[in-house]
């Protein structure tokens, strides 16, 4: 009987499972889904469930759900006759591949024996099977732990075919015909190895073409010079000087006149091509667009597979929506930006510029356009950003219907899948506004934010689904006869199996005289390509790198091409359909497909390369803080530059946090140590090491009290060496990051001796430094209500300090404003802290801003003004709202403001805040708003609520060692008449009675318990300076 053909897998290039049919097996269309099964094929173990969560789903809710939902689709996929089989229990998952025959196995088989000792034929056989980088495709760059192995596990797969090759090279030295080849794939994979240049200069001369071997040691010597500064070694020197001297003829000749041109003279765009079939697809679009000026916005979201039109749909989409005299608006999500907050939003916003310059867009938008300029308008907190862009388009509408499409939105970055939900809640009742969306069926379920948004809209039936299938043979026919009505439609009908793209792509082969059976759509890209010449497809080839829209300036910033050559590529790529103008001045691909088969037709190194290039190019305006900080990021962490991507981390995390971003911030905090933990120590590792965690800290702050994030120990850390290496700056940063933490874990003295620590360093600092870390201090002292005398000669010094600078400190502001207010001073307290307020929004400080915004809203109610508390309250809502937490504070204080105005419900919904507030976990605060409550049933009469809050207040405020909150509830209990009822308290939590020691409301209170107590919130000491 004839043994059966075994499973076939491919992990070196695209995944690819082969069956014993000789067909690829259909895989998931989700890409985590892909690579998690790549990683279990490549690994060959069991591993742990929580191993797998970490690698893959390190952020969703329920990570072990998504975990299942992904084996699911394994266990189809193996059950279907493969042999292989998905083992999995309640803890462990893994893969048996029975006779399974695996390249990458097979490779790593030849590394663990030795290259040296395999034979030549067994050497040919595994240069065969590298077919591309291992898991070609699968990069998940928010997955860091899976994308650092998938790095690790290429970069020795690249180590391997090096050495492979270079045996081969040697091996066949003697017989150049056979050995050229594959010293050619040696410098294509490897463009800086001095040994795989030599080798082709040698058997060129071998072979008698002195005149190739010339050129390409120029070209080598071009490529040394400019990418590491150096001339050619000796090994390259001299096999250029065993040449037989010769003129180089086959250089090629410079640009004659007639092509001479600038990159103003770029091709301008074709006309689209029209709709073919689509008919139930275009009516739903036409009623949309045709409804669009008489009801709110709805949501159109277009799926499919790659190549089946989704693209087109929108085109689609745009030009109705201009047909019926509206405007149109674009935009596109690539891969290479997920870390570029507001993409997609930013890139549309300037679509709007192009199309509408009348039409101002306002200065508020600054923060996402930066040639808008600050000005005045200075964003108060991310509800005013996103309702500035909702007033922009809300605006056209008032005009005539607006059409927004949104492509490829399964690679929306978190902030802009947010915006897009508060868009289309924020224009509900606003007709005349349709957004229509792209994503590729199962990819877009990997973006957890997407289908988040998605799945509230469907909830609430604004969203239309329009999931494309393939074309009849009818409709493929007739677009194959639109590109030619001589091409054979039957058999091109029967390959493409009704892709748009694929079909195109056959007809387009067929035409260059290659219809060749059995092709795929990358085959027939990969064909474009190889006719190209190598100008044009250098060009396509930087193209690809640069990851998104390119102008001709983007392409002549980052690689030394001429205007006139530059202008002939992109018209030879334009004309040969692989690239189409994108508006204005941008080209795009016609097709993602190709920007992916044109990118990994590269080597691994040569990628490196390239985004090395780009990285440099970038890094001058991405210093300046604008949206390329997040493209430096991209590509800096291709080119494994650990400082260059460490730096840019920082800068782009920073401005995340500006743009209300967190959700970026804190991840581009995580990559950014991840990079500089592997930089050689030296004293800018460390204040690298600091600046991202104080971003990693901010990104978790703000009105939501969430948790912060375990790195205590990685603080300290940081915090001693840089005191050791007398870093006074960043070591000061270091104890307020570690005062956070503290006072966060109810430790408040620990919190205390770090800002007086802070301060103490502070002084070696220069004086602007040397003010702010006053007044820090201060400030944090008087949050702690410890130290006040201290706080008061604090503030005093840091005063004298800005006023002989000239300078104007927020945190100056700040702390005189509670200085005011422990001494009762309240309307000058409330006139200091909105001063402080509207520093820290002018700086785009959110941290500040945040914590001047709650103190602000505490002032007011203890003030009795409950309008502009209820104002200030709304505003942290809102904030808090759009970044994805909850305000339990802000919840209990509105609740209290209802307590004192007699609303009849205010009972039920206070203690309802006061259980948020437990959960919270926030005893500052939960002290604070039990004594509010009791204080005012004090005044009521309702004694027994007075013991019931006073009590736990008291029990809350001795854990944290608060001492106005400690002599507030005593005397309330003792007005209460029944103090027998209150805990036992620790001899650590006793008190002076001495009113001198307490803030103006705790006096009060102590000399009369019936009048409201309201006292001082929780401690936030400054993780950060401002300079």
């Amino acid at each position: 009987m004839q043994r059966p053909i075994p499973l076939r897998v491919r992990l070196l290039g695209e995944l690819q499972l082969v069956g014993a049919d000789g067909k690829a097996l259909a895989l998931p269309a989700s890409r985590k889904t892909r690579a998690l099964l790549g990683y279990l094929i490549a690994t060959g173990q069991v591993h742990r469930r929580e191993r797998l969560c970490d690698l893959f789903w390190d952020g969703p809710d329920d990570p072990r759900a998504e975990l299942r939902w992904s084996l699911s689709k394994i266990r189809a996929l193996l059950g279907d006759g493969s042999r292989a089989r998905l083992v999995a229990d309640r803890e462990r998952v893994g893969i048996e591949l029975g006779d399974a025959l695996v390249d990458h196995a097979v490779v790593r088989s030849l590394a663990a024996s030795s290259v040296a000792a395999a034979t030549t034929e067994v050497l040919t056989e595994t240069v065969a099977l590298f077919g591309g980088e291992f898991l070609d495709g699968l990069d998940l760059p928010l997955c860091y732990r899976y994308q650092e192995w998938c790095i690790a596990e290429r970069e020795a797969m690249s180590q391997l075919r090096f050495r492979v090759l270079a045996a081969l090279v040697a091996r066949l030295e003697d017989v150049p015909t056979d050995a050229l080849p594959y010293a050619y794939a040696f410098v294509a994979a490897d463009p800086l190895s001095e040994a795989g240049h030599a080798a082709v200069v040698r058997l060129l001369g071998k072979m008698g073409r002195t005149n190739d071997a010339l050129v390409h040691y120029e070209r080598a010597r071009r490529i040394f010079e400019a990418e590491l500064g150096a001339p050619p070694g000796e090994e390259l020197k001299a096999a250029r000087q065993a040449l037989r001297p010769s003129p180089i003829a086959g250089a090629r000749a410079a640009p004659s006149g007639a092509a001479r041109g600038t990159l103003d003279d770029a091709p301008r765009p074709a006309a689209s091509r029209p709709m073919v079939g689509r008919d139930a697809e275009r009516t739903t679009i036409d009623r949309l667009v045709g409804m669009a000026a008489d009801s709110g916005p709805d949501v159109i979201l277009v799926t499919g597979e790659p190549g089946i039109g989704k693209s087109h749909m929108l085109g689609y989409f745009s030009e109705r929506m201009a047909a019926a005299g509206g405007h149109a608006f674009s935009a596109r999500a690539f891969e290479a930006e997920t870390a570029r907050s507001y993409g997609i939003w930013i890139d549309l916003l300037r679509s709007v510029q192009r199309q509408r310059p009348r039409h101002g867009l306002p200065s508020l938008l600054g923060p996402l356009l930066p040639e808008l300029g600050g000005g005045e308008g200075v964003v108060g907190d991310r509800t005013q950003l996103f309702d500035a862009i909702v007033d922009v388009f809300c605006g056209l509408a008032a005009e005539a219907p607006v059409g927004i499409a949104l492509d490829d939105v399964q690679w929306l970055d978190d902030a802009s899948a947010s915006l897009l939900h508060y868009v289309a809640r924020r224009t509900e009742a606003a007709p005349g506004l349709v957004i229509a969306c792209a994503a590729r069926s199962g990819e877009v379920e990997d973006n957890i934010a997407v289908s988040r948004v998605l799945r509230s809209l469907a909830r609430d039936g604004r969203l239309t689904e329009i999931e494309l299938d393939t074309l009849s043979a009818e409709h493929t026919a007739e677009l194959v006869r639109r590109l030619d009505p001589a091409l054979d439609a039957a058999q091109i009908i029967a390959a493409s199996d009704g892709n748009p793209l694929f079909a195109l792509e056959l007809a387009r082969a067929h035409l260059r005289g290659d219809p060749g059976p059995g092709r795929t759509v990358k085959a027939l890209i990969e064909g474009q390509l190889a006719g190209l010449t190598d100008p044009v497809r250098e060009t396509l080839v930087w193209a690809a790198a640069h990851g998104r829209t390119f102008t001709p300036q983007d392409l002549a910033r980052l690689a030394p091409f001429d205007a006139a050559g530059l202008l002939m590529a992109l018209g030879e790529l334009e004309r040969r359909g692989l690239v189409r103008p994108a508006g204005g001045d941008a080209y795009d691909f016609t097709h993602d497909l190709v920007r992916q088969v044109t990118y990994r037709s590269l080597s691994h190194p040569r990628r490196k390369l390239l985004h090395r290039h780009i990285a440099r190019a970038l890094r001058p305006a991405a210093e300046r803080g604008g949206d390329a900080a997040a493209d430096l990021v991209h590509h800096a962490v291709l080119a494994e530059d650990d400082e260059m991507a460490a730096r840019a981390c920082i800068v782009a995390g920073e401005r995340a946090l500006r743009l209300f971003a967190n959700t970026e911030a804190a991840g581009l905090a995580e990559r950014g140590l991840r990079h500089v933990a592997r930089l050689p120590d030296a004293p800018e590792k460390l204040v690298s090491r600091i600046e991202l965690l104080k971003i990693h800290v901010l990104a978790a702050t703000g009105p939501g009290l969430r948790s912060l994030p375990p790195i205590e120990e990685a603080i300290a850390d940081a915090t001693t060496a840089a005191e050791e290496q007398g870093l006074q700056a960043a070591a000061a940063t270091g104890h307020y990051l570690l005062s956070i933490l503290h006072q966060q874990a109810g430790q408040i003295e620990q919190a205390e001796a770090s800002t007086l620590r802070a301060a103490e360093i502070g002084r070696n600092a220069d004086r602007k430094i040397q003010a702010h870390q006053l007044a820090n201090t201060a400030r944090c002292l008087l949050e702690l209500e410890t130290e006040i005398a201290r706080a008061r000669e604090l503030i005093a010094e840091a005063g004298d300090i800005a006023q002989s600078l000239g300078a104007e400190l927020c945190e100056l502001h700040w702390a005189s404003g509670l200085l005011e207010r422990w001494d009762g001073r309240q309307d000058q307290a409330a006139v200091y802290l909105a001063r402080s307020l509207a520093l820290a929004r002018r700086s785009e400080d959110r941290w500040r801003e945040y914590k001047c915004l709650t103190w602000l809203a505490t002032l007011h109610f203890e003030m009795g003004r409950y309008a502009d508390m209820h104002a200030r309250c709304e505003e942290l809502r809102s904030v808090a709202a759009r970044i994805g937490e909850e305000t339990p504070f802000v919840d209990t204080l509105q609740a209290l403001a209802a307590l004192m105005t007699a609303d009849d419900a205010a009972d039920e919904a206070l203690e309802s805040a006061l259980a948020r507030l437990r959960a919270a976990d926030d005893k500052s605060y939960l002290a604070y708003a039990l004594n509010s409550a009791a204080s005012f049933y004090c005044r009521a009469g309702r004694m027994e609520q007075v013991r019931l809050h006073a009590s736990e207040a008291l029990t809350v405020a001795c854990k944290i060692r608060r001492r106005c909150e400690i002599a507030i509830a005593k005397a309330l209990l003792s007005a209460a008449a029944n103090s027998s009822s209150a805990p036992e308290i620790d001899d650590d939590c006793r008190i002076s009675i001495e009113l001198e020691d307490f803030s103006a409301r705790a006096r009060a209170v102590l000399r009369h318990p019936a009048e409201p107590a309201r006292s001082v919130p929780t401690a936030a000491p400054t993780p950060g300076l401002q300079t």
